[in-house]
């Protein structure tokens, strides 16, 4: 038996060795065409092997598990020319190091001590522990009965009250969206950004490079300027091999005025979010509306942010206005600068206290196999699991990539419903009908891992009006059954296993 393994394991490297050789021989083939020197298409293989054996071997000591490497290997060794140039776009590491020397009130996390000090007592919720773990976690602070909280849906609700709450400031506004646009919408807020910076309001933006530079139109982001307006741009790109900072782009949505209003959620400043695209017409979205103490840690992700930008610090005392309004509510924040993982490790730590219900809502769908343990397991323990998908997607590869895992989810007993020929931008989980997150992260890879973002943990009255619209929701959906599903052409389970294959570098 033992000689049997170790004939199959030399066929196996024979295998392998014949496909290198081969591989080998179709770029020698391919360089030719072009490249009539043989010893100028040899020096550029040796270089390309050697930089692709080097990124393997980088790949290979990094303290991942195997899921998250072994689909770059793949790639590096099937086609090293395509594999670099997709590593160093998509998947190298966020230069966390720089950070000391040029940001390091960010390295050293410093901008905690912004946050407000509470003494929250625990006990008194049924999911003292989840906030506990936040705050040990995360370092942010959790407010307790001090912080109003209001659920707002779509942008018919949204871009009144932001309109109307920016109309009454008198110190200052902070703004931060990863898609700003000069549309109409853009411009209707921009524009009362612009009247109150003229009359003596401190008013900053943020928006993020990749979202947003194809968006604005240039002359109106000068007339900003000269109205007074600070501008911060996240991370300006350029799709190189150079630029270390391509894969990571800042996907909150937070707002301030004058730290007794915040506003953190899904939507962004543009008219699809306010159902004007003739695209997708009707866009299904979540924010939510904050007033009193917890403002505070949305103006700490903001200053943060603008320190990150700018390197200057923005000098606003913290607001001590007091809402009163039962339950405990954190804001928190995660990223590749210093704080990776955090959301996702806090989803995980609310889906294990699931005794009930699950309820999640995600425009895009990408299941890490930690968080899927999890929703196994409370699946096997009686929890039910709705899902709510797009039944319009914005990117067809997502949406192939999302259907992918479907089958799996199906086969756990998770009921998943696609919106009826819509879009959902949402992203909500609500555990037991009692807890729940709103805020700008993706139940996805990039979410949990490369993007910057928001969201907000709270266990109060406003977590009725999710649940409700929830309800009503699913009544626009159409659920997917297992027995259909299974029943769908061969040509989508190609497409969807192959989008699945890849999903990881999505």
């Amino acid at each position: 038996m033992k000689r049997g393994y170790w004939i199959l394991a030399l066929v196996i490297l024979a295998e392998f060795i014949y496909s290198f050789f081969l591989i080998i021989g179709l770029h020698i083939s391919s360089l030719s065409i072009v490249i009539k020197n043989n010893l100028v298409i040899y020096i550029i293989l040796v270089i390309i092997w050697l930089i692709s054996l080097g990124l393997i071997i980088r790949i290979l000591l990094k303290p991942d598990y195997a899921y998250n490497k072994s689909h770059w290997i793949l790639i590096l060794l099937l086609n090293p020319f395509v594999g670099i140039i997709l590593y160093y776009i998509f998947a190298r590491d966020y230069q966390i190091k720089r950070l000391s020397k040029f940001r390091p009130l960010i390295a050293s996390k410093s901008f905690l001590g912004l946050e407000e000090v509470t003494d929250p007592d625990y006990s008194r919720s049924k999911y003292g522990d989840v906030f506990e773990f936040i705050h040990q976690s995360t370092g942010r602070s959790v407010y307790q009965d001090d912080t109003y909280m209001e659920i707002l849906n779509n942008g018919d609700e949204f871009f009144p009250r932001l309109t109307k709450e920016l109309m009454k400031a008198k110190d200052y506004i902070f703004m931060e969206f990863y898609i700003v646009k000069s549309d109409k919408i853009g411009k209707q807020v921009l524009d009362i950004m612009r009247e109150k910076s003229r009359n003596g309001v401190n008013v900053y933006l943020i928006y993020d490079h990749m979202g947003s530079n194809k968006n604005i139109d240039k002359s109106y982001l000068h007339k900003m300027k000269e109205d007074g307006i600070k501008i911060g741009v996240f991370d300006p790109q350029s799709i190189s091999i150079f630029n270390s900072k391509i894969n990571f782009r800042n996907h909150r949505k937070a707002i301030v005025i004058d730290g007794k209003v915040g506003f953190v959620g899904g939507m962004n400043l543009a008219d699809e979010y306010n159902h004007d695209d003739p695209k997708f017409g009707f866009w299904r979205d979540t924010h939510a509306i904050l007033r009193g103490n917890g403002v505070t840690s949305i103006q700490n992700v903001f200053i943060k942010d603008w320190y990150y930008i700018t390197n200057n610090v923005i000098d606003k005392p913290m607001d001590k206005t007091i809402e009163n309004f039962i339950g405990q509510i954190a804001v928190i924040e995660s990223g590749p600068d210093f704080e990776n993982g955090l959301i996702r490790d806090v989803y995980y730590k609310m889906l294990s206290k699931a005794k009930k219900s699950i309820k999640i809502v995600t425009p895009y769908l990408i299941i890490e196999s930690e968080l899927m343990l999890a929703l196994k397991i409370a699946s096997k323990s009686g929890v039910e699991i709705e899902l709510l998908v797009p039944g319009k997607h914005d990117y067809i590869a997502v949406g192939y990539a999302t259907e992918s895992y479907y089958e799996q989810l199906l086969r756990l007993g998770v009921k998943i419903y696609e919106y009826d020929n819509h879009f959902v931008h949402s992203k909500i989980l609500v555990i037991d009908d009692e807890l729940a997150s709103v805020g700008s992260v993706n139940f996805d890879p990039r979410s949990f891992h490369l993007n910057f973002e928001v969201t907000t943990i709270f266990e109060n009255k406003a977590v009725d009006k999710i649940v409700s619209s929830f309800k009503e929701d699913l009544k626009k959906s159409n659920q997917v059954s297992l027995e259909k599903w299974k029943k769908r052409g061969f040509a989508s389970r190609i497409i969807q296993g192959l989008f699945n294959l890849f999903s990881p570098i999505f």
